[in-house]
């Protein structure tokens, strides 16, 4: 195994982790990313192996438009085993855009690892010796990262499409992804491969990749600003029941708060609280993204299974809760059903004089420690399901 392999898998796993860390509100399961990571590093073994390397490298945009196909059919791949595993659990881990290029990135710089992996063994070479200069540098920083940033245009179409409103915007997202991420992988290979050995190599490099690290950024920007948004809006109801206690809201609307409280956990060696509370957290993001979801769409049919989703999604906090010692009461929202309007619909005085809010642990119960109603013990024995 020869430096560049080495240099290549480094360099993605910096820029996963850098990645993973900009994911603020919801940070995606580590098998998924892995998942995507070993699928791209797969498809990417495999071009290499069985399409003529002289056929890759000198066809121009033939060649690129190949590789970003097998690129492209791995990152499918990866949300294809995503949406079986949310059709067995009953909700998604792809909720925006940003989780889009969160897995685009993974399988491109999975990509990136496998080409350099099945290249070092066509080619057998001795250690190369990376210059200690600022080229040098820049030139390691660039290995992986337009691999990453084309992976990235790909995911967003995807992500796209799992959110669109319609049939056409459905299909459109991945065609989408693919034509941009062939138009950048174009762009940077004229650009970037000019003048190879020239002194201004490496700078054009990076201007060639400029524009869709501005697009991905901005993409990711809105995206968070997005969630962010919807954290504050949507999760506020949630208070009565206690699915979303106004303690836990105040930490999902700051992330600082929230690693404070996950280094706390980790530094008194809870480690399966640590555990279960990230994946508490996780679930409430995801469950302001559906009821904002749930709430723009206008198809009865998807407003069906959005409002499953939601139903899930409480399920698995009820359940999460639990682990934790608290207990909650789901009552049910009518614009949740499927039906209505699309506009979300608080508790009832009703509802709100059924159920307390909750205590500071989070458990919503009477003054005896009963709960109030026969329903709401239906509620919690179906798992949240109203």
């Amino acid at each position: 195994m020869n430096q560049i392999v080495v240099t290549t898998f480094v360099m993605a796993i910096a820029y996963l982790v850098i990645v993973r860390i900009l994911d603020f509100n919801e940070k995606e399961p580590l098998w998924a990313v892995l998942l995507l990571f070993g699928l791209g590093a797969v498809a990417g073994g495999i071009v290499v192996l069985s399409v003529d390397t002289a056929f890759l490298e000198l066809s121009g945009t033939a060649g690129l438009m190949v590789i970003e196909l097998a690129r492209f059919l791995a990152i499918a791949g990866g949300f294809v085993a995503l949406g079986a595993v949310a059709r067995s659990r009953g909700y998604s881990e792809v909720n925006g855009l940003m989780d889009g290029v969160v897995y685009g990135v993974s399988g491109g710089l999975g990509f990136a690892t496998g080409l350099a992996y099945a290249r070092g063994m066509l080619i057998q070479t001795e250690w190369l010796v990376i210059e200690a200069s600022v080229p040098g540098y820049a030139e390691l920083a660039l290995v992986g990262l337009s691999d990453g940033l084309f992976g990235a245009l790909v995911g967003i179409g995807f992500a796209a499409a799992l959110g669109g409103r319609s049939a056409r915007q459905r299909a459109f997202g991945p065609f989408a992804g693919y034509i941009a991420a062939v138009s950048a992988h174009v762009v940077y290979d004229i650009i970037g491969k000019a003048d190879a050995y020239g002194d201004a190599a490496v700078l054009r490099k990076w201007i060639a990749l400029l524009l869709p690290v501005v697009i991905v950024i901005v993409v990711a920007a809105v995206a968070l600003s997005g969630e962010k948004r919807a954290i504050q809006e949507e999760l506020e109801s949630e208070a009565v029941s206690g699915v979303v206690t106004l303690e836990e809201l105040s930490l999902l609307k700051s992330a600082s708060a929230r690693q404070g409280l996950y280094v706390k956990t980790l530094f008194a060696a809870e480690f399966g609280r640590w555990s279960t509370l990230h994946d508490l957290h996780n679930r409430q993001v995801q469950l302001a993204l559906a009821k904002r979801k749930l709430r723009l769409l206008e198809d009865e049919g998807l407003r069906t299974v959005a409002a499953a989703e939601l139903r899930a999604l409480r399920g698995s906090i009820a359940q999460l809760k639990e682990v934790l010692g608290q207990a909650i009461r789901i009552p049910k929202l009518e614009a949740e059903d499927g039906g209505g309007d699309g506009a979300s619909k608080e508790p009832s005085a009703v509802d709100a004089e059924k159920v307390e809010s909750p205590s500071g642990d989070g458990a919503a119960t009477d003054a005896e420690g009963a709960v109030p109603s026969e329903e709401a013990d239906a509620d919690v024995d179906n798992g949240g399901e109203s």
